[in-house]
């Protein structure tokens, strides 16, 4: 299949043949990948992967060569478009576990996010393993807070003054405080409710967003440090494993706010 290939690897306390049951045993492949139909066993088999509630790939397995290379084609909801990923198992112990996946899109959207999902579901494979510590910054489920950082050149510049604020922070409404915060992707501008607002002077701005209607608001603070020749802009994002979501959906929602506050704070440099 000729496409955008994605690729992530991860470092494995064990021998190659506890990291291939890791894959094609349905009974550990739950506990980081999601509910596999069945074993993987053979050629030729077809088989469903329900990663969430509502995500769910069908799978049709194209090589096999035991506690080595599985490769597979791969179908979100069990249509179009249609993706190869291989596994790749590379040494004796400790392993290399290499993924990669080809995909049709070239869209960077598109591209971003299949590599953090696997990024996300291999860091749960290898905190899967038995006595494997977790991962440093993550919350219980495995799904890390956002932080963000930038220094701004401009030591004396307020960011986060009511008049420059929306300069470069992604808010609207039609008075004062904003009532909503945008994700800005491959689906275009998306608002956000903002349901609490709360400052401390300009050194501080702190927001809950309501990211999933129903559920707690995400908490969001924006500070602010200066230095005698510089700024710091800082960001903390949190409240992701509260939401009422099938783990990869909360991370895809939560990695396209951490794709805007990237590009949020990088707006901040040139405003």
């Amino acid at each position: 299949m000729n496409g955008s290939v994605v690729e992530h690897s991860v470092r494995l306390p064990c021998d190659a043949a506890a990291a291939w049951r890791m894959i094609v045993d349905a009974r550990r492949a739950q506990a980081w990948w999601g509910r596999l139909e069945a074993d993987i066993t053979h050629v030729a088999q077809e088989l469903t992967v329900a990663t969430g509630t509502s995500s769910v790939y069908r799978l049709w397995v194209e090589t096999i060569l035991p506690e080595r290379v599985l490769a597979f084609t791969s179908a979100y909801l069990g249509v179009s478009p249609v993706t190869a990923v291989r596994f790749d198992v590379l040494g004796s112990g400790p392993v290399l576990l290499r993924v990669s996946e080809t995909l049709e899109s070239a869209d960077p959207a598109t591209i971003h996010q299949a590599r953090r999902l696997w990024q996300h579901r291999l860091d749960r494979l290898a905190a899967s393993l038995p006595g494997a510590p977790p991962a440093p910054g993550e919350t219980d489920d495995g799904l890390a807070d956002i932080t963000e950082r930038r220094t701004l050149d401009r030591p004396g510049w307020r960011p986060l003054h009511r008049a420059v604020l929306s300069e470069w922070l992604p808010l609207s409404g039609p008075a004062w405080p904003p009532r909503w915060f945008y994700v800005i992707d491959s689906e275009g501008p998306r608002p956000f409710p903002v349901v609490r607002w709360r400052t401390h002077f300009d050194d501080l701005v702190a927001l809950g967003i309501e990211a999933v209607p129903g559920c707690p608001p995400t908490e969001a603070e924006v500070a602010v440090t200066a230095t005698a020749t510089a700024l710091e802009l800082r960001v903390r994002h949190t409240g992701w494993a509260a939401l009422d979501l099938d783990a990869e959906t909360r991370e895809v929602l939560r990695d396209r706010f951490l794709a805007t506050w990237r590009h949020t704070l990088q707006r901040a440099v040139h405003a």
